[in-house]
């Protein structure tokens, strides 16, 4: 017969059973648990350690082969373009840094600086006046719309830069319009005094430098341009390299040129450059402004579509 006391031995039982299970519960297992989690943070500190070790290294490789890129660039390119007029084309709103490295890798070559042409943001056409002001120095029809107009005044100032006119106006019109900037070069990087009256330069080459960051799209402005500058009715030998720097990420990267390459009727007749940003990408366009006599053309740097980090060697 059950009685009293079974019943409270029996509970008694229990919550000694269940006091044992607490006391195990939060030394012999929590402390299992605690030390495993412990052995996998110390393992991961270890990790990160070690990439940080590895990254320190890497970095300092980088910054090595930066070093060289920027020392082999001057090797590279020193006498390369030896009295051969240049000029660079941008368009406002890209970096100036790039554009400023070029041209110092220019001088490098000891090519005759022609000075650099900025287009303006005016060229976006966002109002009538600015249309029918670009018609007017141009000598245009403003009734014939933006797009059209624009197009004229590219075609004649690729005519202009390439020599097929001898239209001493443009420019100076262009630019009391506000269309375009122009800035010499230094009285130190050249003997003969250049302006806005000077163009058509005889056998002057052109480097095309838009891309991000640019106030008027590639597609109305640096494209049109190339395309005037190569296509039909242009001169029987391009003299025009087009580039951009960029970033690597997704879409940083060949914004303007990528819309060359894309363009058969463009790829093979003008050389792009994607990096403009790095003495290789300043290389390559010294390189392949000196193709051209070849004449010779490619896809230079690392984005989508290029072919090759510098033109090649091949007569």
């Amino acid at each position: 017969m059950i009685n009293l006391r079974y019943h409270i031995v029996s509970l008694v039982a229990v919550f000694l059973a269940l006091a044992l299970g607490i006391v195990m519960g939060s030394t012999v297992i929590d402390r299992a648990i605690v030390d495993g989690l412990r052995n996998r943070v110390d393992a991961v500190n270890r990790r990160a350690n070690g990439i940080d070790s590895d990254n320190k290294t890497l970095r300092g490789q980088l910054d090595t082969m930066r070093n060289f890129a920027d020392q082999a660039r001057d090797q590279l390119v020193k006498g390369r373009l030896k009295g051969t007029p240049t000029l660079v084309v941008t368009v406002q709103g890209v970096d100036r840094k790039p554009v400023e490295a070029v041209r110092q890798a220019l001088a490098t070559a000891e090519a005759t600086p022609a000075g650099t042409l900025l287009l303006t943001n005016k060229f976006r056409l966002d109002n009538d006046n600015d249309v029918r002001a670009l018609a007017s120095a141009v000598n245009g029809n403003a009734l014939a719309g933006a797009d059209a107009v624009r197009r004229q005044a590219l075609q004649r100032l690729a005519n202009v830069l390439e020599g097929v006119t001898a239209e001493t106006s443009l420019l100076p019109a262009l630019a009391a319009a506000g269309f375009v900037g122009y800035e010499p070069p230094s009285p130190a990087a050249t003997t003969t005094t250049l302006g806005l009256t000077s163009f058509p330069v005889a056998g002057l080459r052109v480097v095309l430098v838009s891309g991000a960051g640019a106030e008027v799209g590639d597609d109305r402005l640096g494209v049109p341009l190339a395309q005037a500058m190569v296509g039909p009715g242009s001169s029987a030998n391009a003299r025009l390299v087009a580039a951009e720097s960029g970033q690597d990420t997704p879409g940083g990267r060949a914004v303007f040129v990528g819309l060359l390459r894309a363009d058969g009727s463009l790829a093979a007749k003008v050389s792009t450059i994607d990096n403009l940003e790095s003495p290789i990408g300043q290389a390559a366009a010294v390189l392949a402004l000196d193709d051209l006599d070849v004449p010779r053309t490619g896809q230079f740097g690392v984005g989508p579509g290029a072919q090759r980090l510098l033109p090649s060697v091949e007569p």
